[in-house]
């Protein structure tokens, strides 16, 4: 889209908007008559009444025994434009290839996640939506979110995420969605584009006995590979490179590879059904003595008629044993293509081509889990909830394979085997989620059959709240042990550019995590200890390796929100200690700050306008294997000790959310030392807008 075209698109936005809100919002001349006066009360009215009746809750849900839990749902205006970087709203710090939709590590440790069982496919966690993360509503009128992020400038280099939510209700009980996004980086360096199509169709049926959440994905995410810049002085001496220019036009400076792309295809079903088992009780409302319907208290009965003339009686369903059933299936593949075989970039031989490339691996994962649940609170002695299950994986992996028949004469790439796994496994959940002195849920399985005879897993979270000197704290912790076998891919991978078979040690893993939050004056404190023996991790040669030692991860972390009128101030401070930086390097601090002023404009416009930045300490980062997709540790060169800043005003207008930002401000002063990760800059100064539209009707 031209920079005019978008910049006429936007002001068209902007005055529908403003026309609206002047219509229900600004008084009309003095010399108005009677007739509009009352036109203006009724439209107040009818807003009013819309407002009423546009309802939505939402809800995420557990991917193993479905238990729902209550959120509140997401438009909030701050910081919505740190949606259009790769960290978004998720993390503080993290490595990427310059642009959204491009493989993600976190920086903090603390924040790093695993939503696939497929290893070539971590690292695009960030742009994935797992069972986990879906978010499921209910709304008393169609609801229709629509989405655009983009630069402005040199198409050549445009960025765009456009994303479309719509979620309506059949009737009370069922509720259909969907959510499509469109990521699209043209990249600001040669041959680093991302495309990305990511869909999900999501529904729920909640009836008093039947519960029924699903969702089906299909996820494309491609990435043209360029290696990275060839010399890193490109970037931080660009004088000495060019022979006397203080700058490098981005799509000028030399990379490492011209014509790698990788592609990965995930399609992922979660359909997770209860039925509910219990008895019908009567509530009566008494309203013989009271004039105020908001005052209403509701009363259990079994036998009392007393002056039923002057009470309602509703009939409600109490829950006491569940019968769960959950289906996941996720199916997922990985290609690496190139026309040519760069054996100095790789620094290996080829085993299947000298000429080109066309690496390819998948995963099929079906998992079925079934349970039985004894409900929380169905009467006064059930003080918790206790669920039992057992869980069927069946686990089907494609690698290529020199040994394996050549399937098509014409294609070296066309020999492949399958190896397939079948486990099960037992488990059990004790858990107390209602009340707000103290919940808590505790989730044990072991692996009874298959080859992973003996892996076990222990999790669990503890809340907590209480008031201190008038103010409601929250304290909570959560943990885990685990004891599993190697992935699959991590022993056994055959490719045209890496090739391994290994035989690794069960990962043991252990993790403590407690949280202060006091939301009356802005603060909040996580405290992590991680202890992890055996762990796998891709190595200098960007293979994998196993550490037979422990390596210890101290996490702290800090929020705390400040205010003075109209000015405020954020800070988030993560400081980490890992005991093997050479195997597990993380920054020792990593800060996100964000001032800005917060105001009304016409009495109806919220305002923020301000100044962020981004900061870690310098380490050895890991650097990036565009044949694997994956993250290797290296001691060539550190990266942070750099400030990433941006200037920006974020506004919202009744429905409509939009911002303006110039990104990446501190390279127009800073020392040019700006790399997200190991010989991966971070993209130029440019401006970037974006809109955020609500409908309820």
């Amino acid at each position: 889209m031209h920079i005019y075209t978008k910049f006429l698109f936007f002001l068209f936005l902007f005055g529908i908007s403003l026309n609206a809100t002047a219509q229900f919002n600004f008084n009309t001349s003095s010399g108005s008559d009677n007739k509009q006066d009352k036109q203006k009360e009724k439209q107040d009215s009818t807003s009013k009444k819309q407002v009423y009746l546009s309802r939505i809750q939402s809800w995420k849900v557990d991917e193993f025994l479905g238990e729902k839990k209550a959120i509140n749902y997401d438009t909030a205006t701050l910081n919505f434009q740190n949606q259009t970087f790769p960290e978004r709203n998720n993390t503080i710090a993290s490595e990427n290839l310059g642009n959204i939709g491009s493989p993600f590590i976190s920086k903090v440790f603390m924040d790093r996640t695993q939503k696939t069982p497929f290893l070539f496919m971590n690292s695009y966690d960030n742009w994935i939506t797992s069972p986990n993360e879906q978010v499921y509503l209910n709304t008393t009128t169609p609801y229709t979110n629509l989405k655009y992020l983009t630069t402005s400038g040199n198409d050549v280099s445009q960025e765009e995420d456009f994303k479309f939510l719509f979620s309506v209700n059949a009737n009370k009980y069922l509720n259909l969605g969907i959510d499509y996004e469109v990521l699209f980086a043209r990249g600001f360096y040669t041959k680093n584009s991302a495309r990305s199509h990511l869909a999900n169709f999501n529904g729920n049926y909640q009836s008093p006995r039947y519960e029924a959440f699903w969702k089906l994905s299909n996820n494309y995410l491609e990435n043209y590979e360029n290696g990275g810049i060839t010399d890193d002085r490109y970037i931080t001496d660009p004088m000495l490179m060019s022979g006397g220019y203080s700058a490098f036009e981005s799509m000028n400076i030399p990379v490492a590879l011209s014509d790698a792309k990788s592609q990965i295809k995930n399609l992922q079903l979660f359909f997770n059904q209860k039925y509910n088992i219990g008895f019908e009780q009567v509530l009566i409302k008494d309203t013989s003595a009271i004039k105020d319907s908001t005052n209403i208290k509701t009363l259990k009965t079994k036998n009392n008629k007393n002056n039923l003339a002057a009470r309602d009686t509703i009939v409600e369903f109490v829950p006491v044993t569940s019968i769960i059933h959950t289906l996941y299936i996720d199916k997922s593949q990985k290609s690496y293509r190139a026309t040519s075989a760069d054996l100095a970039y790789y620094d290996s031989i080829t085993n299947i081509s000298n000429s080109y490339t066309a690496d390819t691996a998948s995963l099929l994962l079906i998992r079925n889990t079934f349970g039985i649940s004894l409900r929380e609170g169905f009467h006064k002695w059930a003080k918790f909830g206790l669920t039992g299950f057992l869980e069927h994986d069946f686990r089907q992996y494609m690698e290529l394979s020199p040994t394996a028949s050549q399937r098509d004469t014409s294609n070296a790439f066309s020999r492949y085997t399958f190896h397939n796994q079948s486990l099960i496994w037992a488990g059990g959940e004790l858990s107390k989620r209602k009340g707000s002195v103290l919940t808590y849920d505790a989730l044990a399985k072991i692996c009874i059959f298959g080859e992973n005879l003996g892996d076990f897993e222990l999790k669990g979270n503890l809340n907590t709240t209480f008031s201190l000197w008038n103010h409601p704290v929250s304290l909570s912790a959560n943990g885990y042990i685990t004891n599993l076998h190697p992935d699959f891919f991590m022993e056994h991978y055959y490719s045209n550019s890496f090739n391994w078979d290994n035989t690794f040690k069960n990962e043991y893993k252990t993790q403590i995590q407690g949280t202060l939050s006091i939301p009356d004056i802005g603060f909040d404190a996580q405290v992590g200890v991680n202890n992890m023996t055996n762990l796998l991790y891709f190595n200098n040669t960007a293979v994998p390796d196993q550490y037979s030692g422990n390596i210890q991860v101290l996490s702290l972390k800090w929020k705390q929100h400040l205010r003075s009128g109209i000015l405020n101030f954020d800070n988030e401070a993560v400081y980490q200690l890992s005991s093997n930086q050479n195997v597990l390097p993380l920054p020792d601090i990593s800060v996100y700050s964000n001032i800005y002023l917060k105001f009304l404009i016409s009495k109806v416009m919220t305002s923020y306008v301000g100044v962020d930045c981004r900061y870690n300490t310098s380490y050895y980062a890991p650097a990036y294997m565009p044949a694997t997709e994956q993250f290797y540790t290296q001691k060539d060169v550190k990266i942070g000790n750099y400030p990433f800043m941006n200037l920006y005003g974020n506004f919202q207008l009744k429905r409509m959310r939009f911002f303006v930002m110039y990104s990446h401000l501190s390279s127009l002063f800073a020392s040019p030392e700006y790399f997200s990760a190991p010989h991966y800059p971070m993209n130029p100064a440019i401006l970037k807008v974006g809109l955020s539209w609500n409908f309820y009707d």
